[in-house]
């Protein structure tokens, strides 16, 4: 085993950057400009590109074969059963596939992971644009630390089935192993993972906590915004005196039962912040794929002109980064009211 030094834990960050003490947000956009210390975003060009990496799963046994041929999936919304629900998100995971992964989540908690990938997929992707059409920027120093709603959604390769769990004749819950490969890196790593498939009609979704929701169960200061979190979710990482389940890297254990929790989100996911959220981001793609269309036809002669097209989606990142952490105030007196206790920091 590896000494637990060297093991890459769920949330670590692969960075090759110094971070200056005033950094001290959450996440570091790729843009121009003199740097700006936001709410919840911080802009710069200081940085080298860094990414967050989440624990991602995947759908086979432990057995290191080659993983299945990840060949584009059909598009379901839901499935006919719990079972096939999770198949079916772990071919999509495969895949790659984020819309066929979205559509097997449940629709009720969809709008909280939207506003996130919105900013997700416009970080990485204006970055490329921009390098695509003008080349490199030589004075490009910076880069963003994010918690990856995307890349959670369709990290998964292969699951091993450990626990099936009944709730009741709409909900049950699954425990399975994934194995997962992150960062390019050449051994996967195994997690021991819970999802709860809902039944809503007579269609079955899945839900699981995704991204920036895992940092915020699992205590995040900054999304909290709090010296006393409470923590709904703890990953117990192998380590040389104990073991996980199956000799898991590492398993993520709910502190308040998942379908619990899952209710609790259901309902505030029907708040008007989180509605006009998820409107912006639908803006904000709008506004960028037509930049992007602009940009193949020619209208920007200088990475300037492009950049000076982006100033409003930027502003608009800098709102829906907030949308997260807005659900912390109630995440917490929910917990308390199952018992759960902050934890001075």
């Amino acid at each position: 085993m590896a000494p637990q030094s060297a093991r890459r834990q769920p949330f670590d960050v692969v960075m090759t950057m110094v971070r200056p003490p005033h950094a001290t947000q959450r996440i570091f956009f790729p843009v121009r400009g003199t740097p700006i210390m936001r709410s919840h975003f911080f802009s710069c060009r200081l940085f080298v590109f860094a990414l967050m990496v989440l624990m991602c799963g995947s759908f086979k046994s432990l057995a290191d074969e080659p993983f299945a041929p990840a060949d584009v999936v059909e598009l379901l919304d839901g499935a006919d059963s719990a079972e096939e629900a999770l198949n079916a998100m772990v071919a999509a995971s495969n895949a790659g596939d984020d819309q066929a992964a979205m559509l097997l989540v449940d629709p009720a908690i969809r709008p909280l992971l939207l506003p996130s990938i919105a900013i997700e997929r416009y970080a990485i992707d204006s970055f490329l644009l921009k390098t695509g059409s003008f080349g490199e920027d030589e004075n490009y120093r910076g880069g963003l630390l994010f918690h990856f709603t995307l890349r959670d959604l369709v990290c998964i390769r292969s699951i091993k089935l450990l626990e099936t769990r009944v709730v009741d004749d709409k909900r049950v819950v699954f425990t399975v192993l994934t194995t997962e490969n992150i960062n390019h890196e050449e051994n996967p790593i195994h997690n021991v993972r819970t999802f709860l498939a809902i039944q809503r009609s007579d269609r079955w979704y899945l839900f699981r906590s995704f991204g920036e929701l895992t940092m915020l169960f699992a205590g995040s200061l900054v999304l909290q915004d709090t010296n006393e979190p409470v923590t709904f979710l703890k990953i117990h990482a192998r380590c040389d005196d104990s073991e996980n389940r199956e000799n898991a890297d590492n398993e993520v254990e709910y502190l308040i039962p998942i379908e619990l929790i899952h209710e609790h989100l259901v309902e505030a996911a029907t708040a008007p912040e989180i509605k006009e959220s998820n409107q912006l981001a639908r803006k904000l793609k709008r506004y960028y794929d037509s930049i992007v269309n602009r940009t193949k036809r020619g209208d920007y002669e200088t990475r300037s002109e492009l950049e000076d097209a982006m100033d409003p989606i930027e502003d608009w990142a800098d709102i829906l980064s907030g949308t997260t952490a807005s659900l912390a105030p109630g995440l917490i007196e929910f917990a308390k009211k199952h018992g759960l206790k902050p934890e001075p920091n």
